[in-house]
C-alpha cells in the first residue's frame, strides 16, 4: 500500500503535516454550505477554501504535486 505525506499551509498562516494512505490530489471535493470539503479514508478532513498551498509526497519515491491557491 503507497504512504502519502501531505503538507498543508493555510491562508491564516499555519501549517499542518499528517500521513495518509490516500493521494489527496485525486480526491474530488464535496460542496458543504461554502466550504470545499476532501476527505481521506483514514478520516482526514481538509477544507480546501481555506488551503493557500497544499503538497503531496509519495513515501520513499518523492514530491508527486502540489495545489497552490490564492
Amino acid at each position: 500500500m503507497k504512504k502519502y505525506s501531505v503538507y498543508i499551509v493555510f491562508k491564516n498562516g499555519e501549517d499542518y503535516q499528517f500521513k495518509t494512505n490516500t493521494n489527496v490530489l485525486l480526491l474530488q471535493p464535496m460542496h458543504i454550505i461554502g466550504a470545499e470539503m476532501i476527505m481521506t479514508k483514514d478520516q482526514y478532513g481538509i477544507n480546501l477554501v481555506q488551503v493557500k498551498k497544499l503538497e503531496v509526497v509519495e513515501i520513499g519515491h518523492g514530491k508527486i504535486g502540489e495545489i497552490i491557491r490564492a
